[in-house]
């Protein structure tokens, strides 16, 4: 973390030690400095500081937090008995929130714990102690240099604090993002694109340091777990390999890969969540492994030239609501060797019809009559944006009909620009009320895995992609129905939006 030496931040509220104004840590006794009841403390109070400087090393962010703690013991427990305290190991305030401090302009923070030694002697640094005298003399230089240490720590402080505050103003954007529907365009077809309509990469990237996001994604088995299968039952071919993780997230598919004897993992993501990764990387042994890489694909250097595999959960709602193709595609293309391996290496576009009156009334129903007054504008625009949700699969009506395929070491950015007119084949007489759209991806080995997000199969939290239509049409089950090139809901990935 970086500090602005140049802060106009304020040490007015600290006060300089006078005669009188430093108690004790344990008692009411007053003194004139606090080196006379550091002294008083060690003689008193078996609460010597210069011993646990030897003992445990002491530097300066040690020792205050050495201080607050003793402070927060004392008042949380009135018999505490300080001769203890240097008694235990490893030292127990071991903690950045002892930084901050528990009394407001506490002299005992005043002072360089590595300027405390227990004899008389003159120190390079200007301090001259003499605690058998009683006789603490700080020069004006090292109190100036105190006073820049306290003020980096207070610095460090604020910046958690801010950067407490913008992760927890992500995390809410997320959540709203999340319920917000895809926005669409009516067109004589379907066309599809990548591009997702954000503001910047920081609000993209910001969202996927929220913790939640990734909780959501790992609790979704389905997804989690055909990763999962296609790695350890693949094992020999990842046995001794190097292995490009591309937005790796919450690292876990770094660490099936380390667990598939990977020789090396690259964990490349831009997102914050990266420093939690790497914890859960030195948390589970894998730290020689698994190597940390801050930052978009496209900016960093990996140190290899080539990877024998690319793994990445790179899919968004519809397949391609998110910009993460564009990016797999330029580390295929960089960084991927002749005869590597991309999980997944297939990914499938499908749509269906489906007959939901009473879904598809309760969401546009609603404008008819709004507390007694129509509200036809708003019906259009709730008619305009996708709802993702699950499909319950009794309302499918017809046969699913494949959009695209998606091959991962062919396709490239323009691969994403496509319209097809298509048929639906009609499996049920009634009213469909609008078109699902969802996907499956491919990892083929010597045991292929297929995770599929299709009404059918076990839910994800994906979900599928509903298009209401304009109006409900009226199929029958005898052959084939053409969808008129009118109807208003056609997909068009290139006009998606997050408001």
């Amino acid at each position: 973390m970086s500090v602005d030496s140049d802060s106009d931040h304020s040490f007015g509220d600290w006060v300089e030690s006078g005669p009188g104004t430093v108690k004790c840590l344990f008692c009411e006794l007053l003194y004139d400095d606090v080196a006379e009841a550091m002294v008083h403390c060690a003689k008193d109070h078996n609460f010597d500081l210069s011993l646990a400087k030897r003992k445990y090393t002491m530097d300066f962010y040690s020792y205050i937090k050495c201080i607050n703690y003793t402070r927060t013991r004392i008042q949380e427990d009135e018999n505490f008995n300080p001769s203890t305290l240097f008694e235990v190991d490893p030292e127990p305030w071991n903690d950045d929130k002892y930084l901050a401090p528990v009394l407001k302009d506490d002299p005992w923070l005043m002072i360089d714990i590595d300027d405390v030694v227990e004899d008389e002697k003159e120190s390079e640094s200007g301090y001259t102690v003499n605690f058998e005298n009683n006789q603490f003399t700080l020069s004006s230089e090292h109190f100036s240099h105190i006073q820049n240490k306290i003020q980096t720590v207070t610095k460090q402080l604020e910046l958690k604090e801010k950067e407490l505050a913008e992760a927890y103003s992500q995390m809410l954007q997320m959540k709203d993002t999340l319920t917000k529907v895809l926005a669409a365009r009516p067109e004589d077809s379907i066309n599809t694109a990548s591009t997702l309509n954000l503001e910047d990469d920081h609000g993209y990237f910001g969202s996927y340091s929220s913790v939640d996001i990734h909780y959501e994604m790992l609790k979704d088995k389905v997804r989690t777990e055909s990763y999962c299968s296609a790695i350890l039952l693949n094992t020999p071919s990842f046995n001794g390999k190097t292995v490009l993780d591309l937005g790796t997230g919450s690292g876990i598919l770094s660490m099936f890969m380390a667990k598939a004897q990977a020789a090396k993992v690259f964990a490349v993501d831009e997102a914050d969540i990266l420093y939690n990764a790497t914890d859960n990387f030195r948390e589970n042994g894998f730290d020689d492994i698994i190597v940390s890489i801050k930052g978009r694909i496209e900016d960093v250097i990996l140190p290899v030239e080539k990877v024998d595999a690319i793994v990445s959960e790179w899919m968004g709602y519809f397949l391609l609501f998110e910009s993460m193709l564009d990016s797999l595609i330029f580390a295929r293309d960089k960084y991927l060797d002749k005869k590597g391996i991309m999980l997944p290496n297939e990914c499938n576009l499908f749509i269906c019809g489906v007959s939901d009156t009473e879904r598809y009334e309760d969401i546009l129903g609603f404008w008819s009559d709004v507390y007694g007054f129509r509200m036809p504008s708003l019906r259009t625009e709730t008619l305009n944006k996708a709802q993702v949700e699950i499909v319950p699969v009794d309302r499918i009506v017809t046969d699913e009909y494949k959009l695209c395929t998606f091959d991962m070491y062919t396709c490239d950015t323009n691969s994403t620009n496509f319209k097809v007119e298509f048929k639906l084949n009609i499996t049920k007489t009634c009213s469909m009320t609008s078109i699902v759209g969802y996907f499956d991806s491919r990892f083929d080995n010597v045991n292929t895995v297929i995770l599929s997000t299709a009404p059918n199969c076990p839910p994800t939290h994906w979900k599928q992609t509903v298009f209401l239509l304009q109006d409900p049409i009226d199929v029958n089950e005898v052959g084939t129905k053409l969808l008129p090139l009118d109807w208003p809901q056609k997909l068009d990935a290139e006009k998606f939006s997050i408001f």
